[in-house]
């Protein structure tokens, strides 16, 4: 998934390292990736041709190295997003990823996506009906049962207007 995120972070146009590691951050609800994640990474990239590496002058005499994606990054990013499995369905930043590059995906992966995360969410529902069964009335676990389950029809909700948001694209 780090690999996904911060290929996606350069769709936006060169960056540094350290810009990569704030942006990326930022997308997994952090406030930074580790450096640990970011640089080996992006040396992989470099090697395996997804990114290419420009050393450029910084504003103090020192030199910084500036990240691009090329068009084969690009080319395995989409492959990436397109090889969305039913065990992702379960991840909720994964899924948001690939909505996020809904725009770059066929009708058909994005309908396949949609599709799964609505199964993930309605098994999800189901369970937490039954373990809502078992709890008190009135009790704490009751409280978070009933929060989880608003949450998850929230995001149906919000499924909903992505949905009739791509078929009014595909009406267009």
């Amino acid at each position: 998934m780090n690999d996904l995120i911060l290929l996606a972070a350069l769709m936006g146009g060169p960056a540094y390292g350290y810009a990569l590691k704030k942006t990326a951050g930022l997308i997994i609800g952090h406030a930074s990736l580790h450096n640990n994640i970011i640089y080996p990474s992006l040396k992989r990239f470099v090697q395996k041709g997804w990114v290419d590496l420009t050393i450029v002058p910084g504003d103090r005499g020192q030199h910084r190295k500036q990240y691009r994606i090329t068009a084969a990054g690009k080319k395995h990013l989409r492959g990436e997003l397109a090889a969305f499995r039913d065990q992702q369905a379960g991840d909720e930043m994964a899924f948001l990823l690939r909505v996020a590059f809904f725009d770059g995906l066929s009708p058909k992966l994005r309908a396949r996506i949609i599709a799964a995360r609505k199964s993930f969410l309605a098994a999800r529902a189901a369970e937490l009906l039954q373990l809502q069964d078992l709890a008190r009335p009135r009790s704490f676990s009751r409280v978070v049962l009933d929060r989880v389950r608003q949450r998850i029809g929230d995001e149906l909700g919000w499924i909903r207007r992505i949905e009739h948001k791509l078929e009014a694209k595909a009406g267009a």
